[in-house]
């Protein structure tokens, strides 16, 4: 990507993991991240209960064919590689509709007649969500009148990927827990010092380095180094999956194994794995 790119796409993830990230607020905050990496004209985030059938679809606009849309493409979803909730039918990894299906196959099948024509959308490009729960949770970009995704799209969807998945993990334990309640004695009993314990608390309350010195009184590099000790002992590589198992921790009481405008209807079946 061009230095421009890296800029939007930092600036991106900034405003993602801006303190009180919650699932209320993650699908917005979602939808502005992908769009300062990626033009596109409508932003959705569905989730299917497998078991159910349930598919609940939230999109950054709204319009008056919307239900309709959305009923459209669940009768037809299914069929369909590009659009049947398999989180893994690239890999795991984002992908465009050109991938499976030709301009003219996409025109001339009922999910684009019933669904995606409803609200204008010319093509279409998913990002799968990791999740621990067994929902499974996309991202849908969209774009109208004509506008089509191209290979160097990919790039941008696929470095922000990550960053959306760590996100709904926090919104999701966060969601959980109020954080001015955590007591830092869970993080004393899963492994690390009373002093540790002080710095993922105020790094899981969304406080940076410079905050937590400023608050506990202490040099950066020294927060610096409470930080590495910390990842070391939590068995993470960054910031936000520290986050992630802090809450996971305060809210277990224990150290956590390690792993890797809205409509709801009722879908068809979608194939096991």
């Amino acid at each position: 990507m061009k230095e421009a790119d890296w800029k939007n796409l930092n600036r991106a993830v900034t405003a993602l993991f801006e303190p009180g990230l919650d699932l209320n607020n993650f699908p917005e905050r979602a939808f502005h991240a992908i769009r300062e990496v990626l033009a596109c004209d409508l932003c959705a985030f569905a989730a299917l209960e497998p078991a159910s059938g349930q598919l609940q679809v939230a999109f950054d606009q709204t319009f008056p064919d919307l239900p309709d849309m959305v009923a459209g493409f669940g009768r037809h979803m299914a069929k369909y590689k590009a659009f049947n909730f398999d989180p893994w039918v690239a890999g795991g990894k984002p992908f465009l509709r050109g991938d499976f299906l030709s301009d003219r196959e996409f025109r001339n099948l009922d999910i684009y007649s019933e669904g995606f024509r409803r609200a204008g959308i010319t093509d279409h490009a998913a990002i799968p969500v990791d999740s621990a729960e067994p929902e499974r949770l996309f991202f849908g970009v969209e774009r109208e009148g004509g506008g089509t995704f191209e290979d160097a799209d990919r790039e941008p969807l696929g470095h922000l990927q990550p960053h959306l998945s760590n996100a709904r993990e926090i919104a999701l334990a966060g969601s959980r827990l109020h954080l001015d309640q955590i007591d830092p004695a869970a993080f004393v009993h899963a492994g690390l010092t009373p002093r540790e314990a002080e710095v993922l608390l105020w790094l899981v309350r969304g406080k940076s380095n410079g905050e937590i010195g400023t608050i506990l009184h202490l040099r950066l590099q020294t927060v610096k180094g409470h930080m590495a000790t910390i990842f070391n002992k939590l068995g993470v590589d960054n910031r936000y999956a520290a986050v992630i198992r802090g809450l996971e921790v305060a809210r277990n009481g224990k150290a956590p194994t390690r792993r890797a405008h809205t409509v709801i209807i009722r879908a068809p079946a979608v194939p096991a794995r």
